[in-house]
């Protein structure tokens, strides 16, 4: 009893001691064995060395049906030659283990014990096994495993109690049709080009992780190459990128073509790699994302705005800053060549000056239309073939002669107005109409307010 707990003993260390392969489902094992029996006390049977061989067929990954016979040959109490033959079937499960088809051995199922020679009788048991496995190669194994069966109401020895049966068996097993994967990245061995995937790492057909493959061969590894399709011979830095291929600040452009190398992160660019915070395309100073004339002449000094002399236009009326002669000319309001109000369209003669206005009774100039006659102003100022009267018109409101007055007085007052802003003298008289020369009906507010106008008639040929 003491050696069957010895072996038992090395056995279960030498399992618990090893690391952890597997076997597929297919696989069939044959091996051969020598076998040291120990029966059971009460049958007074010497314990012998014998031999036998098993056959067994994995159903399901690391889970086999097996098949086993033995025999050995012993003596008797009364020095008798005893045979015993031993066949069973058992279903083993294989705890795998690190290493080709290693594996601890852990099984159980029916033995046939058959007595023979001075002895007659068939018995039956239960078996239990636990074993070891050691692979060599994929096919090739060294088993060694310890046995235990129980005959119940044995017939070998009438009256007895229970047969416990010992047994040690080491030998050589012979696998066929496994397929190994000892990395366990799905791919079998043989046909693994890197056996040693790290757990975890998905594997492409070939059995390579990222961190093993180097697909363009430029000795950077994939997981860590940022530019995977490196042309063959081409030097490469620590991420795997040539010069041809290298894009530092990420715009799509590589650095080799790109002439604006620090882009900021999400701007889009152009085929220079430049973006428009940093492209400055009229060579100016100043960058296009705020440059308000973006087509500068060379050699143009420029505001902040990206702007020369020549094209600043202060006053937004298509006429740049440098040809204006009339600047701060009001929104919508049509300029000429020179930016000054046009007065007179083609055979033109004569123009109601819209929003110029008086109090009532009065000829005073309001700040309202001081605006509209300084447009007017300028455009004379700026056109000196310009000559013409100042008409001043009332509404019907009133005495006949005070309105003659107050239509004379407002068209001095306009008069006057040009002169104190650069009209010649000469150039411009002043008339009244009264109410004379209505241009809507007097029964009405709406009549009345376009009858009290004033206007400027031209006396000087249009240009032609």
């Amino acid at each position: 009893m003491t050696a069957r707990v010895l072996v038992g003993s090395v056995l279960m260390s030498v399992a618990l001691a090893t690391a952890t392969a597997a076997q597929s489902p297919g696989t069939v094992e044959v091996g051969a064995f020598g076998r040291e029996a120990w029966f059971d006390d009460q049958l007074q049977l010497e314990d012998k060395a014998g031999g036998g061989g098993s056959l067994g067929v994995f159903l399901l990954q690391n889970f086999a049906l097996e098949a086993e016979g033995t025999y050995v040959k012993t003596t008797g109490p009364l020095g008798n030659d005893v045979s015993n033959t031993r066949v069973l079937g058992r279903l083993v499960y294989n705890v795998p283990l690190g290493g080709y088809a290693s594996a601890i051995q852990i099984g159980g199922g029916y033995a046939r014990y058959m007595w023979g020679e001075t002895a007659d009788a068939d018995e039956d048991a239960v078996h239990a096994m636990v074993g070891l496995r050691i692979g060599f190669t994929e096919n090739l194994a060294l088993r060694v495993s310890g046995t235990v069966d129980v005959i119940p109401s044995p017939k070998l020895q009438l009256g007895a109690e229970d047969n416990y049966h010992h047994g040690a068996q080491a030998g050589i097993s012979l696998l066929f049709g496994n397929s190994y994967d000892k990395d366990k990245d799905g791919v079998k061995d043989k046909q693994d080009k890197c056996p040693g995937t790290p757990m975890g790492e998905p594997a492409d057909a070939g059995g390579c992780s990222a961190s093993q493959r180097d697909s363009d061969g430029d000795k950077v590894k994939d997981n860590a190459d940022k530019c995977p399709n490196t042309p063959a011979g081409a030097t490469v830095d620590p991420e795997g990128c040539s010069a041809a291929q290298k894009d530092a600040d990420g715009d799509k452009v590589q650095d080799n073509v790109d002439k604006c190398a620090s882009t900021p992160a999400g701007e889009e660019v152009d085929a220079n790699g430049c973006s428009a915070s940093q492209r400055d395309s009229d060579g100016d100073g100043v960058k296009d994302n705020v440059d308000t004339c973006a087509d500068t002449p060379a050699g143009e000094q420029v505001d902040a705005s990206g702007c020369s002399a020549s094209q600043l236009d202060s006053d937004s009326d298509g006429v740049s800053d440098a040809k204006d002669r009339c600047a701060n000319t009001p929104s919508g309001v049509q300029v000429d060549a020179v930016g000054c109000r046009i007065l007179f369209r083609e055979a033109q003669r004569s123009i109601t000056l819209e929003g110029v206005l008086f109090e009532t009774g009065k000829s005073t100039i309001t700040p309202q239309t001081e605006v509209v006659l300084r447009t007017v102003a300028e455009a004379l100022v700026a056109n000196p073939d310009i000559r013409g009267v100042v008409a001043g018109h009332t509404d019907n409101t009133g005495s006949a002669k005070l309105n003659q007055r107050l239509s004379e007085a407002r068209a001095e007052a306009v008069r006057q107005y040009f002169i104190t802003h650069g009209v010649a003298l000469d150039r411009m008289t002043a008339v009244g109409y009264g109410s004379s020369k209505p241009v809507a009906s007097n029964k009405t507010a709406e009549g009345r307010a376009l009858n009290r106008r004033v206007e400027l008639i031209r006396t000087s040929a249009a240009p032609k």
